[in-house]
């Protein structure tokens, strides 16, 4: 007679044992901390079954249900539970049973093990009964009937009805297992089951037996670790107000004292000893794990291991290729200021990945001379919620630490400065003395490479306009790729650092500024109209050659070309007419200026107005309803040069002589800077224009391969993932769990996933949420005054670059960010309000430009504010009015 029990180290198969048994015999000879225990085999369920008659029983019983009639299944299910209640357990099993328990010392679990459980493609956790504290042979053998009784429970019939399971094909293994009295019991799972990050772990953990904590009948504590390291990164104490403890029999829940409720239930050594078993039985089953153990006199047991079937709501892959190292400071503090202004969307894994050492040495460049192990093991940017977030509190710890500034200094580039730790906003005098003859020096080399870019212009556009002079077919994949990550990447890094140097200047210079007209008439926001009107500010010219485009087309009779037809057809329709020659000079013009330029353009993904012209023509369709009385550029920029002027005079006014030379040789500078900021923006796109056309053109070449679907996939492999490609010369030769087609096609699932999903604009240190209310008033939405004014209309809600046609004359735009690519929108609407940004934003400074009221780093305004409500923008307070 074949066996029909088995101890853990037996081998076994997964029809015998379920997959609970099976699993633990795998951990049991893997040799891991597993207690000791036996398998009571499917066959002796069958043996039980057919002794008492109940296959045919079962089956009509369960034939009675109803999908989506629970009532059905328990009726089902109390008459089926009977028949195992009245059935006899042969004697020869009972024997058996009997003498594999004495093998074990004390109480027992008993546990189901369904055959159909714990598998990776369907979850049954949970549906079947466990009995802990069992003592004596007879409750063992009851246990055992119980269990097999528990594979009829309603929900699990129901289950296995939606899973397609026919009640025929299930049979029950039964796991006995010696009782460990645990001082503390949890949870663990090899991934974060919240985010899907396979790079994290997840704790729950509570005091006495785990049955209360998957009983949901206690708040655990909540740890999130990292998976390497099994440092905490994050904790949440639950108040474990109860707990389960074993009784005389069976167990019982009872209440924990006072003065361990809020007691970290583990402490980080146990944690880290958590963390590496979770690895190594994560590896040792090849996929994550959902893990339940038990601490008793100090010693960590493994109660049972199954497949993680839910990685939170996150969709296929959002995994790639991670970070080099993620050290977590306690200064740290993420905000989207900046990175949100680049980016308003969920970044791609290959944009994500050509711009972090991008970012890494940009900041380094900015504490050059001073830079010490603690700057170089900071991570200034960070990939949460799908998006980029910029670590604005080691941008405080590095002014304070490495100069002994006060963290507030650069607070007008902040999201989030009132989050700065006060330690870190003292003068540190030693250091700023030690460093005093750095700072005059690196001020001098700024001012110096100020003067040297702006004197780059005209070459950067001498490279760019001989780069689409070539013919890029006879070059090799391999020879693109090392342009582009050779020659435009060192240009582009050159240029990146002389544009910080000027960001910084510009940064100090208006907080300067705003000091000393909050002084002079205690309004610091004049600030902002002593900048707007500015002439020579490049970006400003897209509005107003738009409208002369658009004018041109008018007087040729052709406006309904462009408004009748798509813009693809509408360009193509125009180039072919004799008529248009004098608007296609226009284009010409236009694209060669500002042709780089694109809605999200640091996202590689997207193609510039030079490589897709139909966008400008779209554009077009905006202007071509508008008419003078509507909007006349040449009287906005006239207008707010005229304000410009006014506001300078009355500062002026109230200054004494001497104050007054200082204020207009400061205004002079300020005002140069901040154009020479945004002007030096448009260069450092127009270097990643070639680029962009290098990348496209070697995604074209992999689609026609058959590489790729479509050349939209290869903005989701990373570059590190592309490189190796190159080197292998076909991706077939490569060693990839999967080809690209699959590697794109999931990893497009994450990035689809996060456009739909709310995000925090400021994290901690640990990645948690921060939330800040600025207001007690829900009509009143607070944020930075960016441009004075004040506007009452139509809400346009604004949620991608994509969605801007939509915007009607006189509405005003409520969006995440803007970046130059939305600047065509700015003459139809008539105040902004934007989640992101700054004073200095390129946002801020466009609507200046051509006086729209506009408040910026308004948190949650795309949620606050719904499409179609009427609002009102007040530029000059700060605060968006909810009607």
């Amino acid at each position: 007679m074949k066996p029909i029990i088995f101890d853990f180290n037996h081998p076994v198969d997964l029809s015998q044992a379920g997959g609970k048994g099976l699993n633990l015999h795998r951990l049991t000879t893997a040799n891991f901390p597993v207690p000791p225990g036996f398998i009571v085999s499917t066959d002796v369920y069958k043996a039980f079954v057919a002794h008492n008659n109940l296959q045919e029983r079962i089956v009509a019983l369960s034939q009675q249900t109803k999908t989506g009639d629970m009532a059905s299944f328990e009726q089902a299910s109390s008459a089926i539970r009977a028949l195992f209640a009245e059935g006899d357990i042969p004697a020869d099993i009972r024997e058996a049973i009997t003498q594999v328990r004495k093998a074990l010392s004390g109480p027992v679990a008993v546990r189901s093990s369904a055959t159909a459980e714990d598998l990776p493609e369907a979850s049954f956790a949970g549906q079947q009964d466990t009995f802990l504290h069992v003592q004596g042979e007879d409750a063992v053998t009851t246990a055992v009937t119980q269990c097999w009784s528990s594979l009829w429970t309603a929900r699990a019939m129901a289950y296995r009805q939606q899973q397609a399971i026919a009640p025929d094909e299930v049979a029950l293994a039964v796991v006995v297992q010696q009782m460990v009295p645990a001082d503390i019991a949890g949870v663990l799972f090899t991934l974060n089951p919240v985010t899907g990050n396979k790079r994290e772990m997840m704790v729950n953990a509570t005091w006495g037996l785990g049955e209360a904590l998957v009983a949901g009948q206690v708040n655990p504590d909540t740890f999130v670790l990292d998976k390497t390291t099994g440092a905490i990164k994050s904790s949440q104490l639950g108040d474990k107000a109860v707990m389960t403890a074993v009784a005389e029999t069976g167990t019982m829940v009872t209440a924990v004292a006072p003065d361990k409720q809020h007691q970290s239930a583990i402490t980080p050594d146990q944690a880290a000893q958590l963390a590496e078993l979770g690895r190594a039985i994560e590896a040792h089953f090849g996929q994550p794990q959902d893990i339940e153990w038990a601490i008793a006199n100090g010693q960590l047991y493994i109660l049972q291991s199954r497949p993680v079937t839910v990685t939170g709501g996150v969709p296929g892959d959002d995994d790639w290729p991670p970070f080099a190292h993620e050290h977590i400071n306690d200064f740290d503090l993420w905000t989207q200021a900046d990175m949100g202004e680049r980016w308003p969307e969920p970044i791609t894994p290959f944009t994500w990945s050509i711009w972090v050492p991008i970012t890494q040495d940009n900041m380094m460049v900015s504490f050059e001379g001073a830079v010490d192990d603690k700057l170089r093991a900071i991570q200034w940017i960070k990939r949460a919620y799908g998006r980029a977030y910029l670590n604005e509190g080691a941008i405080g710890f590095g002014l304070n630490h490495a100069f002994g500034m006060p963290a507030s200094s650069g607070a007008s580039s902040f999201a989030a400065p009132e989050l700065i730790p006060p330690v870190l906003n003292k003068y540190r005098w030693g250091t700023l003395l030690k460093r005093t003859p750095l700072l005059l020096k690196m001020l001098r080399v700024w001012e110096k490479n100020a003067t040297y870019f702006e004197s780059q212009f005209p070459q950067i556009d001498a490279w760019v306009e001989a780069f689409f002079d070539r013919d890029l077919t006879p070059l090799t994949d391999m020879a693109l790729w090392q342009e582009a990550n050779g020659i435009w990447y060192d240009r582009m890094m050159e240029y990146i650092t002389y544009h910080a140097n000027v960001t910084s200047m510009t940064t100090t210079a208006y907080g300067q500024m705003e000091g000393l007209v909050e002084k002079a008439l205690g309004q610091k926001e004049v600030t902002q109209t002593l900048t707007s009107g500015l002439s020579d500010v490049i970006a400003a010219e897209i509005v107003p050659l738009l409208w002369q485009m658009a004018e041109e087309i008018k007087s040729a009779g052709l406006a309904d070309v462009v408004l009748t037809n798509e813009p693809d057809v509408a360009l193509a329709e125009l180039k072919g007419r004799a008529e248009t020659q004098p608007f296609l000079d226009q284009l010409d013009h236009f694209l060669k200026r500002h042709g780089h330029r694109c809605m999200s353009e640091a996202e590689y993904r997207y193609p510039r107005w030079r490589e897709d012209p139909a966008q400008v023509i779209l554009s077009l369709s905006s202007y071509l309803q508008l008419d003078g009385q509507q909007f006349d550029p040449v009287a906005i920029e006239e207008s707010q040069r005229q304000k410009r002027e006014e506001a300078t005079t009355l500062v002026a006014s109230k200054l004494d002589p001497f104050r007054r030379r200082y204020f207009y040789s400061s205004l002079k500078r300020l005002q140069r800077l901040m154009r020479l900021r945004d002007n030096g923006q448009h260069f450092l796109v127009k270097l990643i224009m070639p680029v962009r056309v290098i990348f496209a053109e070697i995604a074209c070449r992999w689609v026609e391969r058959g590489w790729l679907t479509t050349d939209d996939d290869f903005y989701f492999i990373a570059a590190s993932e592309i490189e190796q490609v190159l080197q292998a010369g076909n991706p077939n030769d490569l060693d990839l769990t999967t080809d690209l087609i699959a590697i794109a096609a999931e990893r497009r699932k994450a990035h689809v996933y996060w456009f739909s999903q709310s995000f925090p604009e400021v994290l901690d240190a640990q990645g948690n949420p921060i939330v800040t209310e600025t207001s007690d008033d829900p009509h009143v939405l607070t944020g930075i005054a960016a441009s004075q004014g004040n506007v009452t209309g139509i809400a346009r809600v604004i949620h991608t670059p994509q969605d801007a046609i939509q915007l009607q004359q006189g509405e005003i735009l409520v969006t995440r960010a803007t970046d130059p690519g939305w600047t065509p929108v700015f003459s139809v609407i008539s105040g902004i309000v934007l989640e992101v940004g700054g004073q200095l934003s390129h946002g801020a400074i466009v609507a200046r430009e051509y006086g729209l009221p506009a408040v910026v780093n308004v948190a949650g305004a795309t949620q606050k504010i719904k499409d179609g409500d009427q609002i009102t923008v007040d530029g000059s307070l700060g605060r968006v009015l909810l009607m």
